[in-house]
């Protein structure tokens, strides 16, 4: 069973964290999902993370989605997290899944 606050939180502490390790390199960062909503039913929560890094960077996004899964496992959140230099994302950006993640999920840059 999920706890609403601690969903919110798992979002939170994802942001934080990437922002506090890569800041400068991230463009934008959106969480979204049901755990974001809040409309989980009580039921296994879930959150995406759209993260939109400056320039191509295979490292920070592998280190981006173990930091994702490490703050799930921390707030019993099922996460996935989804890493993008800025070209692809301006390539996209009328890409269903990116219309999404800007038009429901919370924008922490």
């Amino acid at each position: 069973m999920s706890d609403g606050s601690s969903q919110g939180s798992a979002a939170d502490a994802f942001a934080d964290r990437a922002q506090a390790e890569y800041g400068d390199s991230i463009r934008h960062l959106v969480v979204f999902g049901d755990a974001v909503r809040g409309d989980d039913r009580g039921m296994r929560a879930e959150w995406e993370a759209l993260v939109v890094l400056e320039d191509h960077d295979e490292a920070a996004e592998r280190q981006l989605e173990g930091l994702g899964e490490r703050v799930g496992l921390e707030h019993g959140v099922v996460t996935s997290v989804y890493v993008l230099p800025v070209e692809r994302f301006e390539a996209s950006e009328d890409h269903p899944f990116v219309r999404t993640a800007f038009e429901e999920g919370r924008s922490y840059v």
